[in-house]
């Protein structure tokens, strides 16, 4: 890697480390910020030239954010809400990318094949940064499941279009059949399964190590590689395996663990988000540059023809569906559909369809053998550019504005759970007798913060001793909970974290007894 090339990436970090600030400071979401970021990056003189293999960058950007969302993602909500995630995941996808491909024809005059490769790359919105809003303004937790679902599923849909897309815009050499791609979708649910049994008989041999974290990079970028090998989804690959693994884990997994490669993943995270809109900058400058003068501001403008076509799009198939929703409850009232939102929730859910990494991701991955790819790879950024700064900007004033209202089911779930674990905890305590017990019955009991008496060493590491095992029981029930469907996935995750860091505070306390022992 050249010195320069360093340099600039390490003033990219330290830039942005400026922005998180900036936009926590002016309540504005980072990757509004981070986009206008990276075409300001781009004016500067001395910017790189980097360009990226269009394998390495769905590897690189793609596989990571997709193991994050599907360790976020609940199967019981997915299963719930089938119907409008149906909708938004995989008909919204082909409905947004046939209206981009017709705007591409007409407008652009691309090849279809093209054209249709364009839609595949702006059609699926990417939940990370809508929650970047939604975080901070609230949404119904409805709603930020259906997000997270559709953002973890559609990308499924959008790089099996954008695949099959690009095969015929490049006359690739490799067959693109039906059989193919039918074999495609169980064959990477298939490995993806396999790999996850794998994995968890493996990794209890590097628990309460680095390795641990360390493992999990090596076998999602595995995972995501090998599959392109086979020509089977890596995305479908690299989802089941999340999932199944945010599930599966064992119990007696160490909290610490747990707690560091969260933190781990979510940095890995926010890194090549940096990272790629940096390059969109530098990639979008280029574009531009490399264009002749008259074909600029023409270019510029088919951009916002499909960023309008996207935005409409969209709004148009959620209230679509919701009244299609409404038709069918009304009308058949089957059990398996819930009534459909209220207008305005649908009208946050339709303007949530920010664009972001894998719009970049796909972009950045469109050989250059793809006729008009300079033109695809411009109204990608722009669609990218537009959703974040028109929609990220815009979001939280208008939730605000339609008052939907707190959504306390989070809180109202969280409490009969946390006092059931408080139980199940007191339940160790009756048959054990001393000061620890004492210290912990009134922790519990009285919900206040006792230790043991800290000049008693025997006394404080007996209260720790105590407590983990009260944490155990804890743990126990909190997952049979979760397989039962007794506490909603937010709900264990949240219960789950709770516990994590009682137990790193029970063990930290502990080693350091017996260090000065």
């Amino acid at each position: 890697m050249p010195v320069e090339l360093f340099e600039s990436l390490d003033a990219i970090l330290l830039a942005a480390l400026v922005l998180l600030v900036l936009a926590r400071k002016l309540n504005v979401p980072y990757p509004t910020l981070l986009a206008a970021a990276g075409l300001g990056f781009a004016i500067l003189p001395f910017a790189p030239k980097i360009t990226v293999e269009p394998h390495l960058a769905l590897a690189l950007f793609i596989a990571p954010a997709l193991l994050h969302a599907a360790y976020h993602t609940s199967p019981r909500a997915l299963r719930r809400h089938w119907f409008p995630l149906l909708s938004l995941a995989v008909f919204a996808v082909l409905v947004t990318a046939g209206t981009v491909a017709f705007v591409g024809v007409t407008l652009g005059g691309l090849p279809l094949a093209a054209a249709f490769a364009l839609g595949a790359i702006v059609a699926p919105p990417d939940a990370a940064a809508s929650e970047a809003v939604l975080g901070e303004v609230g949404i119904p937790r409805r709603g930020l499941l259906l997000l997270q679902g559709e953002s973890l599923l559609n990308d499924a849909t959008a790089l099996l279009l954008f695949g099959l897309a690009v095969a015929f815009a490049t006359h690739s050499d490799t067959p693109v059949t039906p059989l193919a791609l039918a074999a495609a979708v169980p064959g990477g649910i298939v490995f993806g399964a396999l790999a996850s049994w794998l994995y968890l008989r493996v990794v209890p041999l590097f628990a309460g190590t680095l390795g641990a974290s360390l493992a999990d990079f090596a076998v999602t970028f595995g995972i995501w590689l090998l599959a392109e090998r086979l020509h089977i989804s890596p995305v479908l690959a690299v989802v089941t395996f999340g999932m199944i693994v945010s599930q599966r884990r064992p119990i007696g997994q160490p909290a610490r663990d747990r707690l560091q490669s969260a933190a781990v993943w979510s940095a890995a995270v926010l890194v090549l988000n940096i990272i790629a809109f940096a390059l969109m900058g530098l990639q979008s400058r280029d574009v531009l540059v490399g264009l002749p003068a008259a074909q600029r501001w023409p270019a510029i403008g088919f951009a916002g023809a499909v960023l309008a076509t996207v935005l409409v799009t969209r709004v148009a198939w959620v209230f679509f569906v919701r009244f299609v929703e409404g038709v069918i409850a009304d009308r058949y009232a089957p059990s398996w559909l819930p009534k459909p939102p209220p207008w305005n929730a649908s009208m946050i859910l339709s303007w949530s369809g920010m664009r972001g990494l894998l719009t970049l991701a796909t972009a950045f991955a469109l050989p250059r053998s793809v006729p008009g790819r300079d033109l695809i790879v411009l109204a990608a950024f722009g669609v990218v550019i537009g959703t974040l700064v028109l929609q990220g900007l815009t979001l939280g004033p208008l939730i605000r504005r339609l008052n939907l209202g707190a959504d306390t089911g989070l809180a109202d779930e969280i409490a009969p759970a946390r006092k059931r674990l408080i139980d199940v905890g007191l339940a160790v305590l009756p048959a054990r007798e001393g000061k620890a017990a004492d210290a912990l019955r009134f922790r519990y009991g009285a919900a206040g913060k006792v230790t043991a008496e800290a000049d008693d060493p025997q006394a404080t590491s007996e209260f720790d001793e105590l407590h983990l095992e009260m944490i155990a029981c804890q743990r126990v029930v909190l997952h049979e909970m979760r397989d039962k469907g007794e506490v909603a996935e937010d709900v264990y995750r949240r219960l789950q974290e709770e516990l994590d860091w009682a137990e790193v505070d029970a063990r930290a306390f502990g080693d350091n007894i017996l260090t000065a022992t």
